[in-house]
């Protein structure tokens, strides 16, 4: 079997763990286990699907403090805004599921059939593959949702206590700890989005040699890590739209809305950084394998030949042109268009706090 042959083969096979993997991450394993009674393909099989997800997913995380809280006498401890601030951060983090599940489903098609469809060797196959085994371990992804739960844990405690001064009670407290795992589950893409930007630059593309920043494959990675960044900065703009609006309780919205403004904006710089870093990385790594290759031509001719020969002088001279020509090559796609869409990603989410917060700006404007 040649070189070539080998390489389709395992680029095939490839695929086929690669989508027999989407199915088991986090988000996709929830939602398929909550909507297993409407698999299919058909309208209703997909609308029952999502609606079971919502119904199932609400029960969960909004039941406990329904339905303890209630047996214990608890509710009184609750506000009618307080219960609404509640139900909206649960119905934010049902969305958030979904639309992870979404940018999942991108991803791993875009993986499985532009990035495995321009790696070069098998060893970089088997290097993707594992790292995406390993990404979406039990281990990885349990150990990352517990750390989220507890921060979510403590912020929901910590919020109840400045709000109202005393103990949740044990409804509020299970429901908290429900939804924090659901949160934690859908931080994972963020995360995970983040750590794939960065992971991408580590193997080698069929790319073009002379104008690599200009390659297919560069620009596939750079439209989808684009797309999903914007699909999150834009959900994170309804986040702090809701969050910081007067349906929130008054204090939790004081205390929370600015806080998670600057974490959004740290999250979606890191994917702005790590993704054009990773874009840099591909294209410089391929100006450095044209100018090796170069070289090594260079030097061939000069041990083969005498460089005082007319015909071995200029093809020597002609390879230096090109040597030239490909090292002033652009090596990253930082320019003023990528800058101007981290800038609108960046000012998605500082909008929904505009907009959320218009009450209080109305009172200070002339």
């Amino acid at each position: 079997m040649s070189k070539q042959s080998e390489l389709v083969r395992s680029r095939k096979e490839a695929q086929k763990i690669i989508l027999a993997l989407k199915d088991k991450t986090a988000s996709v394993v929830i939602l398929n286990l909550f909507g297993k009674a409407f698999k299919g393909q058909g309208v209703f099989q997909r609308l029952g699907y999502w609606l079971s997800n919502i119904v199932v997913m609400n029960l969960i995380m909004l039941g406990p403090w329904a339905f303890i809280g209630r047996a214990l006498n608890e509710l009184g401890q609750t506000d009618d805004l307080l219960w609404l601030s509640g139900v909206i951060i649960v119905e934010l983090v049902v969305v958030g599921i979904a639309i992870g599940y979404g940018v999942i489903q991108d991803l791993f098609h875009n993986i499985a059939f532009v990035v495995v469809e321009r790696i070069t060797n098998d060893s970089d196959l088997s290097r993707l593959v594992n790292w995406l085994r390993s990404t979406w371990s039990v281990k990885n992804v349990s150990t990352f949702v517990l750390i989220m739960a507890m921060i979510w844990i403590f912020s929901g405690v910590m919020s109840f206590g400045v709000n109202k001064g005393e103990f949740p009670g044990f409804g509020f407290l299970t429901s908290v700890v429900f939804v924090g795992l659901f949160a934690g589950v859908g931080f994972y893409v963020t995360f995970w989005v983040c750590l794939l930007a960065s992971n991408l630059g580590n193997y080698q593309y069929e790319i073009d040699s002379f104008f690599p920043a200009d390659a297919e494959i560069v620009r596939n990675i750079s439209e989808t890590l684009t797309r999903n960044v914007y699909i999150l900065a834009a959900y994170f703009a309804v986040f702090t739209l809701l969050g910081s609006s007067p349906l929130m309780n008054g204090k939790l919205r004081d205390v929370a809305s600015i806080p998670f403004v600057l974490i959004v904006w740290v999250v979606i710089t890191a994917q702005f950084t790590l993704a054009h870093s990773t874009l840099g990385k591909i294209v410089n790594g391929a100006k450095l394998k044209t100018l090796g290759s170069i070289r090594s031509t260079i030097n061939s001719l000069e041990a083969k030949g005498d460089i005082t020969e007319k015909e071995t002088a200029e093809k020597i001279l002609c390879l230096m042109d090109i040597y030239d020509r490909v090292k002033t090559v652009k090596g990253d796609t930082f320019d003023f268009k990528s800058f101007s869409t981290f800038v609108s990603q960046l000012m998605l989410p500082l909008l929904g706090w505009l907009l959320g917060n218009l009450d209080k700006l109305q009172t200070h404007l002339p």
